[in-house]
């Protein structure tokens, strides 16, 4: 029995060993999770996959940081390592952008022109406890195109710790983000559908400016129809999608006619629909109570076509929960 203890030891050792060997020749990692929190989508993978040609990414958290940004940090090469796998065109770097500078304002002043927001970091150095300026950003290049990546979610209230495990958790997301922006090589088309008393602008300017990145935006008035339905439809097939955010006065038969037109053809649509008056101003008075009746589109035959029904019933949300 000595012996075969011997042996096994002696095989145990040498596969160490063997891993070791292999180890410095190939990265392998394994995610042992239940959720496989650790393994990158699919989505992830072919975002940056679909990228042929050099990828550089600039990381700029270089240099000495306090302990959670350092996680952030380590956390981010790890995840840029496993994009790495998959495009071996992509290359990282660890960049410091007040290493070296001189002119420490004008340079900050020139990073927050980029639209770079920094945060304010406790670096403690001997006995010596400082203040400095961190952009925990990350610049993802393709074919001279540049993408902002935020490595540090904002959220109200919480400590830096909390911020950091947040965004760890976003990496992913935040990088699969750019390469998928990178890899558009033509946008689709967006209407935003108008004439029937639709979200004014500055309700609908933070949606658009955020899939603007995605897509191209464009806007169609419907009073046209009864003029030139023709024209038009033509130009509405132009684009791969209508939005219709919110209308609030009816729609004509020809309007409905041409609508329906373009979604036969292939067409796609967004309908955000509010099927009862009951807005929150209207609450606004002395009783802090108002009467909601139904909102009258002339819609229903047209949806139903398509099998979607709206009911005109309201939510009562009992926690009055914050969005």
């Amino acid at each position: 029995m000595g012996k075969g203890f011997v042996l096994a030891g002696i095989k145990v050792l040498l596969g160490v060993i063997l891993v070791n060997f292999l180890a410095q020749w190939a990265y392998v990692r394994f995610d042992l999770t239940e959720d496989k929190r650790f393994t990158l989508s699919p989505a992830a993978l072919e975002a940056v996959g679909n990228l042929e040609g050099p990828v550089i990414i600039d990381v700029l958290l270089d240099g000495d940081l306090p302990a959670e940004f350092t996680r952030l940090r380590n956390e981010t090469v790890q995840i840029l390592e496993e994009f790495e796998e998959t495009n071996g065109e992509l290359v990282f770097n660890l960049v410091n952008p007040l290493e070296g500078e001189t002119e420490i304002e004008a340079t900050i002043a020139q990073l927050q022109g980029l639209g770079l927001t920094p945060v304010n970091i406790t670096v403690a150095a001997n006995t010596k406890t400082t203040q400095e300026l961190l952009f925990p950003w990350a610049l993802v290049t393709f074919q001279e195109r540049t993408v902002k990546v935020p490595l540090l979610k904002n959220k109200l209230g919480a400590s830096t710790e909390d911020r950091v495990n947040n965004s760890v958790q976003n990496l992913e997301y935040a990088f699969a983000d750019a390469f998928t922006k990178l890899g558009i090589k033509e946008k689709k088309r967006i209407a935003v559908i108008k004439g029937n008393g639709q979200l004014e602008d500055q309700y609908l300017a933070d949606f658009l400016t955020t899939i603007r990145e995605y897509y191209n935006i464009g806007a169609i008035t419907l009073d046209s129809v009864a003029t030139n339905p023709e024209g038009t439809l033509q130009r509405l097939r132009e684009f791969d999608l209508a939005l219709i955010a919110k209308p609030t006065q009816a729609f004509t038969e020809e309007e409905k006619y041409i609508l329906d037109q373009y979604m036969v053809h292939g067409g796609a649509s967004m309908w955000l629909i509010d099927p009862v008056v009951a807005e929150l101003d209207s609450l606004f008075n002395n009783q802090g109570k108002s009467l909601a009746y139904i909102r009258d589109l002339n819609l229903n035959d047209l949806l139903f076509r398509y099998g979607v029904r709206i009911s005109p019933n309201l939510v009562n949300d009992l926690y009055f929960t914050q969005v």
